[in-house]
Order: C-alpha cells, then sequence, then structure tokens
C-alpha cells in the first residue's frame, strides 16, 4: 500500500474509475488523510452497484458516506432481489429525496416491491436531470386500480435521458400506457416485457421522435386495423411477436423502416419461409446487415411434420441466404414443433426432450457445435434419448436432475466445473452418494435446491453434503417443516454454516431465531412458518400489495415478534412476491 499511496494523484484517480464504490470506499477509506481527501473532495465518479451487496455494507454506505458524496455518485444499482430483500424501500429510510444526486447517469432499480414503491420512485425522477440511462423493473401485482400514465410520463420527462428499460405490469396481459409527455433524448427503450398494440407503436414514435433501438412484444389480443407510418429514425429493432392470426401488419411495419440495419425477430406459432422473408428484406430492408430469427409453431398429427420442416429449410438455402448474406439457419423438430433459428446466436432452450430431428444450412456445421452451446438442462428425462451416445454437454450453468441419474448422465455431462446452480427432484436418502458425487464434480456451484416427495419424512442424508462454493440453499420446496432440532442440525452441517441465502420452510417461529443465530454467515433468510396467523388473513384480502401499506406493521404479530427478539439493525418484512412467506436482510 504504501508504494501504491505514492503514485501521483492523477493516476490513483484513474485507477479509482474501474472501481464499484462498495470495494472501493471499504479498502482505502481510513487508510490515511491522503485516501481520505482524495475520495471525499476529489473523486467525481462513484458507481454503487448494490446487487449482492452485505445489510452491514449498505447500511455503511449510506449512513457514513452517501451524505458526503452523493453529488458525486454518477451510477446507482438496487434491487429487491433474495440477496437484498428490501435494499429499495431501506435507501429511501437514508435519503429524503433523490434531489442529493445531482450528477447520477445511469440508475436501475430491479424487483420494485410495491406500487407504492414505484410511485414514490416515479415523483422523485424529476430531480435527475443529468439521468441519460433508466432501468425500472416491477413483478405483476395484481392491483387494477392503478395509473401508470404519471410513471411513463415522469420517465419521458426526463431532459437527458437516451435509454430507458421498463418492465412495470400489472397483470401479464396488460398492454403498455403510452406517455402523453414528448422527449426529444430518448434514442433507445426496451419495453419487452409488456404487450404493444400495432398501432401504438406509431404513437410511440409521436412521442419519441428521436428513438433507434426499439425492444417489443406484440400482443396476440389485437384485432385493430393497423394504418402504417413512415419510421425513418429507427436501426435496430428486437421484436417478439404470439400467435399472429396475420402476418400482414408485422410486414407492412417492417415496410416503413427503411433505415433498419439490425433485425431480430420472435415469432411463437408462427413461421414464415425464406422465400418471403427475402422479399421483405430485398424490397423494404436495404440497409439491413443483422438478422437473428427465432420462430416456432406446431402441427397435428396427421401432418407430414418432417416434410414440412424439409420444405422450410429449403427455403432458406437461395443465393440470397448462403452466398450474398451468409445467413445460416438451423431447423428442429421435437415432437411436432419445428423451429428454425438463425445459426448466429442459440435461443433454443431445451426444456424436456433434444429435437429428434435436424439441418443446417451452413456445410461445416455440425450438432456437436450445437450441443456444445447449451447450458441448462430443465428435466433428466432427456438423456433417456437413444442418439446421445456422442453428445457432450461440457458448458452446463444450470442444471435440474431427477433421481435416480441415468447411466447416460457421466458420459454426456463429463465436467461440472461451469455449473452455477442445481436443483435436485423426487429426493431420497437412497441417493446420498450421487448427489455428493455430482457436489464433489461442481467447484463453482453457488446455488442448491432440493425438493422431496411430500409423503416422505424429512431426509437425515440432508446433513450430510459437502461442498465448499455454495452459498445459497433453496429448501422452500422441499415439501417439509423444519422443527427447532432439524433446524439446530442444519445450521451446524457444513452446507448451513457456509450457507449466505437461505430459503426454507419451519413448524414455528423459534426456529427462526435458530437460524438466524446459529448461521454465521447468513445474510438474507426467506423463511415461511406454520405458526403465521396473519398470512393466513392476508390471503383473503385482495389487492394484498396495497394492504401492505394500508396495515400497520403491528397487526402483524410474527414480525412485529420478530423484530422484538433480533436485533434492530434486520430488516423485517413480507415478501411483495408471496404473502406466505417473511423476508429478513441480516448482515
Amino acid at each position: 500500500m504504501m508504494n501504491f499511496e505514492f503514485l501521483p494523484n492523477e493516476i490513483l484517480l484513474d485507477i479509482f474509475e474501474y472501481l464499484n464504490g462498495i470495494d472501493l470506499l471499504r479498502a482505502f477509506y481510513g487508510h490515511n488523510s491522503h485516501f481520505n481527501l482524495l475520495l471525499y473532495n476529489q473523486f467525481q465518479s462513484y458507481r454503487f452497484d448494490l446487487l449482492s451487496c452485505s445489510k452491514h455494507q449498505f447500511d455503511i454506505i449510506c449512513k457514513q458516506h452517501l451524505p458526503f458524496i452523493s453529488n458525486r455518485v454518477t451510477t446507482l444499482t438496487l434491487s429487491d432481489n433474495e440477496d437484498t430483500p428490501g435494499q429499495i424501500n431501506q435507501l429511501f429510510s437514508y435519503i429524503s429525496s433523490f434531489r442529493q444526486f445531482i450528477h447520477l447517469r445511469s440508475l436501475s432499480i430491479l424487483h420494485i416491491p410495491s406500487y407504492y414503491t414505484l410511485v414514490k420512485i416515479a415523483d422523485e425522477l424529476h430531480y435527475l436531470s443529468n439521468l441519460t440511462r433508466l432501468k425500472l423493473n416491477i413483478c405483476p401485482f395484481g392491483n387494477n386500480q392503478v395509473n401508470l400514465q404519471l410513471v411513463v410520463n415522469s420517465i419521458w420527462s426526463l431532459p437527458k435521458l437516451t435509454y430507458c428499460y421498463y418492465s412495470v405490469r400489472i397483470d401479464l396481459k396488460q398492454t403498455f400506457t403510452l406517455p402523453t409527455k414528448l422527449s426529444t433524448s430518448l434514442k433507445a427503450v426496451d419495453i419487452s416485457a409488456q404487450m404493444l398494440k400495432w398501432n401504438q407503436i406509431y404513437s410511440l414514435f409521436e412521442c419519441t421522435p428521436h428513438l433507434e433501438y426499439l425492444d417489443i412484444f406484440i400482443t396476440p389480443f389485437d384485432n385493430n386495423h393497423y394504418q402504417s407510418s413512415p419510421i425513418p429514425t429507427l436501426i435496430k429493432l428486437n421484436i417478439a411477436c404470439y400467435r399472429m392470426s396475420d402476418t400482414s401488419k408485422m410486414i407492412s411495419f417492417l415496410k416503413n423502416v427503411p433505415n433498419l440495419r439490425h433485425l431480430k425477430i420472435t415469432m411463437v406459432f408462427n413461421l414464415i419461409n425464406g422465400y418471403q422473408w427475402e422479399q421483405i428484406i430485398r424490397n423494404y430492408l436495404p440497409k439491413l446487415k443483422i438478422f437473428n430469427l427465432n420462430m416456432y409453431d406446431q402441427f397435428p398429427d396427421d401432418q407430414n411434420i418432417e416434410e414440412r420442416a424439409n420444405e422450410l429449410i429449403n427455403s432458406f438455402q437461395s443465393s440470397f441466404w448462403i452466398n450474398e448474406y451468409k445467413w445460416f439457419v438451423r431447423c428442429f423438430i421435437c415432437d411436432k414443433i419445428i423451429r428454425l433459428e438463425t445459426s448466429s446466436v442459440i435461443f433454443y432452450h431445451f426444456e424436456k426432450k433434444f429435437p429428434n430431428w435436424w439441418k443446417s444450412t451452413f456445410s461445416h456445421d455440425n450438432h456437436l457445435k450445437f450441443y456444445h452451446c447449451m447450458t441448462s438442462i430443465d428435466d433428466n428425462i432427456v438423456f433417456d434419448q437413444s442418439f446421445l451416445f456422442d453428445i457432450f454437454l461440457q458448458n452446463m450453468y444450470s442444471v435440474c436432475i431427477t433421481f435416480p441419474i441415468n447411466n447416460q448422465f457421466w458420459s454426456i455431462v463429463p465436467s461440472l466445473k461451469t455449473l452455477r446452480s442445481l436443483r435436485i427432484l423426487s429426493y431420497t436418502d437412497t441417493y446420498q452418494s450421487q448427489l455428493q458425487a455430482l457436489l464433489d464434480r461442481a467447484p463453482y456451484l453457488y446455488r442448491l435446491d432440493i425438493r422431496q416427495e411430500l409423503s416422505l419424512p424429512l431426509q437425515i442424508s440432508l446433513f450430510k453434503y459437502n461442498n465448499a462454493s455454495v452459498r445459497q440453499l433453496y429448501l422452500q420446496k422441499y415439501n417439509y417443516q423444519f422443527n427447532e432440532k432439524e433446524c439446530d442440525t442444519l445450521t451446524h452441517s457444513s452446507l448451513g454454516v457456509q450457507c449466505e441465502i437461505l430459503s426454507i420452510k419451519v413448524k414455528n417461529r423459534k426456529s427462526i431465531i435458530i437460524l438466524v443465530k446459529n448461521m454465521i454467515n447468513l445474510r438474507a433468510l426467506h423463511i415461511q412458518c406454520e405458526d403465521d396467523e396473519y398470512s393466513k388473513y392476508l390471503s383473503l384480502i385482495e389487492n394484498v400489495n396495497e394492504s401492505h401499506q394500508t396495515n400497520k406493521t403491528n397487526k402483524d404479530k410474527l414480525i412485529q415478534w420478530l423484530k422484538d427478539n433480533l436485533s434492530s439493525t434486520y430488516l423485517i418484512s413480507r415478501d411483495p412476491k408471496s404473502i406466505n412467506c417473511i423476508r429478513l436482510w441480516i448482515r
């Protein structure tokens, strides 16, 4: 540190630019007055990514540092995810307003817990006059008595905003609320988590006249006539369409984006052949350079599906596709579904079965290269397929396995060095050695999810496993409620000692105290408790998210009991996505 300290201030400040604000302050603040002066008086660009921040680190940042550096924070990322439950509202308990973040340029707020919090955020946005990037994400909250117009308008009123990702839905069928404000700065908008009608597109461009990038999902519930108009500013388009009864609206839209250079299109239960795509691109998209296509459809049993698949892929083998643009495609059959996608990007996600037929227009393509790109498997029934003898899956990130493990598994998946998430189904003590073998071969495994059948008692082998990298235990779907003794045993097990995030069901509230006090590395706890009477009351109330705001906390006897019996520094709240679950952000 001494040699580092004597570097010129200009070099030190340049180095600071590469560090997350949490790491920067933890490493250098308090070391000596020189570093303190640099950090508090001279460094001008703090970036705080708080997605996996511990409660202790978060409190230090908010209490000790933010009052002195908030006007020099340029990037801020918050989340109410399973790592940091309650973080968003906790920030508002420390700061009075966004007004102090006068130089904030990028703001991401993910997993917003309620409409109430969303409105509070929207009301504060007008203070962020230098904001250029904004991401807002909230899960569907099932309350129709809301007004998203003010939220959208507050975004479109930001004077320097150029990029916006907006995922705010009341329910799964809700269409996007169009702004009534004009934004002359926005150039990129991603609203793909909501549905948009064809006729809304032009209205969106009227409110956003300089839009160059758009990511949208077109609703299947749109029978209105589409009147197209030229949209010359659009350069990049990602569009998803589901069960279009008439593809003419999409073609009409593409006719009016003559400057499009990048098109990514996903069509669910719709297929357009290569001859049609060639005509669309030749006639209407002369500047297109990148074309990513993913489409699939399901066919009835009485049709010759292989013949249909051959017809489809043959339509993508003209000189236009192979020689002129070198856009190659792959075509698959899985049961009665035909899927076709460009080979430049792997879209295909296997759930229950591998495809039983496939072809590619790229002469050097092969199925080994294709399977090498796979990163997840949702069920090991796929290993029952007889043609897998020469397939190797070496880049698995997420795997779901139903015990017992198929005999082909280890030949097909020779390495688990990239595995980060493992879900085990139909677990019993009988398969202890198989699960330990999996854990031994997964040196970077982070999340372990174990599930057993409802009729079984607790499987004692659960407490005997070892894996040095596992930090998250998901036992909420284990189909068992742990008593006090079993919770105590879990806290002293190898996986329990190193666990940082735990999801579990318990019989009574005293078990919660045991888990919190004995699990020395626990940062976040997600828990369902059998003696939680208030959750049963909440389940009878409509518009539960709003009831969270209108009902005082002291009516929630379990939460109040936990606050009375645990440290006041712990953040304890109901999970807005599951009223039966209580969240604790601990350390």
